[in-house]
C-alpha cells in the first residue's frame, strides 16, 4: 500500500505543476502572468511548502568567511537540506549567484547553453544577469537557447531559494550536456573568472549517486567526495554523478579564486524517506567552498568479485545475445562504475588455440568477451587459478593478449616476480598479487610470503587475491586460516579468497581482513549455493580502511 502511495503523490506532481500553477498571488506585478507567457520561466512548484523549511529564521549562515561557490541538489525531497545550504547565503551581499547544471534532456543547439529569461518563483521574480550572460554569448563561450530551460529541474528546483534568501541577487543560469569536452569547459571557467563581480558566487546543481540501494549509493559517494575534495578534475570524469562537467566547472573555477576549503554534508533520500530497502536511492551532498588549501589525501577505491568463468553456459547465453552483467550493472551500468580498480578472478584464458590439456573441465572463453569487460569498466583480473593453465603457456599469452588491448591489466600467474601489479593511483600506491595455493608446495608459499613483506614496504596497500580451500565447502579450512594469517602478518591489508564456489566467512584479522571467499561471479553451476556471492567494495586511505559488502544471487546467468 505505502508504495502504491508514494507512486500517486509522484503521478499528481506534474498536475499540481500544470494545473495548479502560480494564481499571480505569490508576487506583485503590473500585468497578470499566465504559465505559457514567454516572458518567464517558472519555478519548479507553485506553492510554498514544497520548499521545505525554506522561512525558517533559526536558518542563519554559521559562516564568518566568504563563500565562493557550492554544491547543492536540486531534487526537492531534501528541500530542508536544500534550505539550509542557501541560507548560508542570507542577508550577504551577493550580485550574482551563476548556477551550473545538468541538462537533462540533452536539448539545444549547443553543449553549454544558457538562459536570458526571468524566473517566476513563489517568493517573486528572479532576473537573469543580462549583462553577463551577453558578454559570455558575444564571446561565443555559451549559446543562449531557452529550449531546455522549459523544464530543466537542475535551474528551476533553486530558483526559489535564491529569491527568498537573495532577493536583489541576479543569476546566470546555465546547463551543460555532459559530452561537453574541458576545452569548452576551460573557456567558460577562465570566463567566468574574469568577468563575474567579487560578491559572485558559483553553485553546481549536481545530484550523486542514482538507481542504487543506499550501500552501494554510500560506496559511489566516497569516492566522489574524495575526489571533490581533493580537487581531482581527472578523476570527476569517471564518477557516479549527474554532471561530472558542471563540477569540473565549479572546482576549476574555485582554483582560481584559491577558495579550496570544502565543509560538506552527505545525505540520500533514505535518510529522508526511511524506506532503507529502496533500490532506487539518490545521493546529495551539500558543500560550501572558502579560502584555503583543498584536502591533499585522496582516497582509492577497488570493487572485488570471485570466480568469473566465460564458457558452457555462460558462452551460450552471450552467444545467443545475452549479456551476464545487466543485472548486476543496474540501470545505465552505474553500480559498475565510479571504482579506481574492478577485479575479478578470470577462471579461464582467453584464446583461439585448440591445443589445450585433456581434463575434465577445460575453461576456453572467445576473444569476443573483452570488449563486454571493458564496457563495464573491469580493468584488472588475477590469473592465478586452477584454469589458467588450462590451454597452456600459448593460452595464458593470448589472455594477457587479449586484455591488453583493451587497457585492461592484470596480475598473478607464472612465477612468483610475474605474479604482482602495482598501481599508482592518485597519491597512494597499491599492490595487488595473485596465488594460486592451489597448484604450490609450501617453499612457494614462504616465498610468497616475503615478496608480500617487500611490497608492503613499497607501497600504501597490498591486496592479495588467492585460489585456495575446497570446492563447495562453506567453512575455510585449517590450512587456509593458517595462510590467510600469514599473508596478514607478512604485510597484507586484504585477502580476498576464490575457488569454492560458494561463500565463506570474513575475519578480521590484527590490522586486515580475510574474505575466505566471495563465491562465484558470473558461472553456470545450478546448486543452489553456488549462485550466491559477493562484492568487496574497498576504499583505503592513510587512517582508514573501509569495506562495503555487495551480496547478489545468480538467476539465468546474470
Amino acid at each position: 500500500m505505502k508504495k502504491f502511495a508514494i507512486f500517486l503523490v509522484l503521478l499528481l506532481i506534474p498536475v499540481l505543476f500544470y494545473v495548479g500553477f502560480f494564481d499571480g498571488s505569490a508576487v506583485e506585478i503590473n500585468e497578470p502572468v499566465s504559465f505559457n507567457d514567454e516572458r518567464f520561466h517558472y519555478a519548479f512548484h507553485s506553492h510554498k511548502e514544497f520548499y521545505g523549511n525554506i522561512e525558517q529564521e533559526n536558518l542563519v549562515s554559521s559562516f564568518q568567511n566568504k563563500i565562493y561557490g557550492g554544491i547543492v541538489s536540486h531534487h526537492l525531497l531534501a528541500a530542508d537540506d536544500i534550505a539550509q545550504f542557501f541560507a548560508q547565503f542570507r542577508g550577504k551581499k551577493i550580485e550574482t549567484i551563476v548556477i551550473v547544471g545538468p541538462n537533462h534532456y540533452e536539448v539545444g543547439g549547443g553543449n553549454i547553453l544558457v538562459s536570458q529569461v526571468p524566473y517566476y518563483t513563489p517568493w517573486g521574480i528572479v532576473k537573469p544577469d543580462t549583462k553577463i550572460i551577453s558578454k559570455l554569448v558575444d564571446e561565443g563561450v555559451v549559446l543562449n537557447d531557452e529550449t531546455p530551460f522549459t523544464r530543466e529541474h537542475s535551474i528551476s528546483a533553486l530558483v526559489s531559494y535564491v529569491a527568498y534568501n537573495n532577493p536583489k541577487a541576479k543569476i546566470v543560469p546555465i546547463v551543460i550536456k555532459n559530452n561537453t569536452s574541458t576545452d569548452q569547459l576551460d573557456l567558460l571557467i577562465s570566463s567566468l573568472d574574469r568577468m563575474l563581480p567579487k560578491n559572485a558566487v558559483v553553485i553546481a546543481s549536481v545530484d550523486f549517486s542514482h538507481h542504487q540501494n543506499r550501500i552501494v549509493a554510500a560506496f559511489h559517494d566516497d569516492m566522489s567526495i574524495s575526489a571533490i575534495e581533493t580537487f581531482n578534475y581527472d578523476r570527476l570524469f569517471d564518477l557516479e554523478i549527474d554532471s561530472p562537467p558542471s563540477i569540473y566547472t565549479l572546482l576549476k573555477y574555485l582554483r582560481k579564486k584559491e577558495a579550496g576549503q570544502m565543509t560538506y554534508k552527505r545525505v540520500n533520500s533514505t535518510d529522508i524517506t526511511k524506506n532503507f530497502d529502496s533500490n532506487d536511492v539518490t545521493s546529495y551532498l551539500f558543500a560550501h567552498f572558502t579560502k584555503g588549501d583543498p584536502v591533499f589525501e585522496s582516497n582509492i577505491t577497488a570493487l572485488n568479485f570471485g570466480d568469473a568463468m566465460f564458457d558452457r553456459g555462460v558462452r551460450q547465453f552471450i552467444e545467443e545475445e545475452g549479456d551476464p552483467f545487466e543485472s548486476i550493472a543496474k540501470k545505465e551500468g552505474l553500480f559498475l562504475k565510479g571504482s579506481d580498480l574492478i577485479i575479478a578472478n578470470l577462471e579461464g584464458v582467453i584464446t583461439d588455440t585448440e591445443k589445450c590439456m585433456e581434463k575434465e573441465h577445460i575453461f576456453r572463453f572467445s576473444p569476443n568477451i573483452v570488449e563486454m569487460l571493458a564496457k563495464y569498466n573491469f580493468n584488472m583480473f588475477s590469473l592465478a587459478n586452477n584454469h589458467s593453465e588450462d590451454c597452456f603457456v600459448e593460452g595464458i599469452l593470448d589472455t594477457k593478449q587479449y586484455l591488453m588491448e583493451y587497457d585492461i591489466d592484470y596480475f598473478g600467474g607464472g612465477n612468483i616476480e610475474e605474479s604482482f601489479s602495482v598501481r599508482k593511483m592518485h597519491d597512494k600506491k597499491i599492490a595487488l598479487i595473485g596465488i594460486n595455493e592451489i597448484n604450490i608446495d609450501s617453499a612457494t608459499l614462504e616465498k610468497f610470503y616475503e615478496k608480500i613483506a617487500k611490497l608492503k614496504k613499497e607501497n600504501d596497500f597490498v591486496i592479495v587475491h588467492i585460489h585456495w580451500g575446497y570446492e563447495y565447502n562453506t567453512k575455510p579450512s585449517s590450512i587456509q586460516k593458517t595462510i590467510g594469517h600469514k599473508l596478514i602478518d607478512n604485510g597484507a591489508d586484504v585477502v580476498i579468497g576464490h575457488h569454492p564456489h560458494v561463500i565463506q566467512p570474513i575475519e578480521i584479522y590484527k590490522n586486515g581482513v580475510i574474505f575466505y571467499s566471495l563465491g562465484n561471479f558470473i558461472f553456470d553451476q545450478t546448486m543452489p549455493n553456488t549462485r550466491e556471492g559477493f562484492g568487496v567494495g574497498f576504499v583505503g586511505t592513510e587512517k582508514y580502511m573501509g569495506f562495503y559488502l555487495f551480496p547478489y544471487r545468480i538467476k539465468n546467468i546474470q
